[in-house]
């Protein structure tokens, strides 16, 4: 069953969704705060999130960038504002469409479907479990292992090595996955970028100075390793 959260603090809003949500057919979850849905986020892995720019304790476009970063497929945010900066800004952040408020049940609803149809098609090209006989990789778990061990990985390490294993084989510009890991964040560059690569290869790599799985292609970005048998990768569906 799909999975939606809405992150919204109005309590009338969060009934009258939920109603109509599930006589849908999706499963539905609720928080009222970024910080609550973060979590919510992390532990249910949701399809899709509706976010609520205006919900109070955590900045509306940072709770989008941080649920970019956790891997969410897809995040449609709604505000009453709707200037330019407002919605350049939440796609920037990682917004896959922006809804000014009110919005009309139908409307949210056609856009839900919209967006999940959207991530149907691209998750039929895109990669789900990555397997070469030592490492393996599930992207709909979470779980990265090493010869059946699990490793555990923060939430940044694995949205890096789940934007590579969707494009195994394939070098990926270090521009590309600064913006897909940390949006417009200033602060962020290439350092940052070396910096989570160095720690993921301490972790899924036997000689990490010597790495196997994560490539450098110098001066342009980074790879994963493709397995040698493409049997040993399975799409999403």
């Amino acid at each position: 069953m799909i999975k939606i959260l809405l992150i919204d603090h109005n309590e009338t809003t969060v009934t009258a969704l939920k109603n109509s949500l599930e006589k849908e057919g999706y499963y539905f979850f609720d928080a009222d705060s970024g910080q609550a849905g973060l979590k919510v986020a992390w532990q249910q892995s949701p399809d899709l999130v509706i976010l609520d720019l205006t919900t109070p304790m955590t900045d509306g476009f940072e709770t989008c960038r941080r649920l970019r970063e956790l891997g969410v497929p897809s995040i449609l945010v709604k505000s009453p504002k709707h200037d330019e900066k407002s919605v350049v800004k939440a796609l920037e952040m990682g917004a896959d469409d922006y809804l000014h408020k009110p919005v009309a049940v139908p409307i949210l609803l056609a856009k839900i479907r919209t967006l999940l149809r959207r991530h149907s098609q691209n998750g039929a090209e895109s990669r789900s479990v990555y397997y070469d006989g030592q490492l393996s990789i599930d992207l709909e778990s979470r779980q990265v292992k090493l010869r059946g061990q699990s490793i555990k990985l923060t939430p940044t390490e694995f949205r890096l090595l789940s934007i590579l294993m969707r494009r195994v084989g394939r070098v990926v510009t270090h521009e590309e996955l600064i913006q897909e890991i940390w949006g417009t964040e200033k602060d962020v560059g290439l350092g940052s970028l070396k910096l989570y690569v160095h720690y993921l290869r301490q972790k899924i790599e036997d000689h990490p100075k010597k790495p196997y799985y994560l490539l450098a292609e110098w001066g342009i970005g980074y790879r994963l390793r493709e397995p040698k048998s493409e049997a040993m990768i399975r799409s999403a569906n």
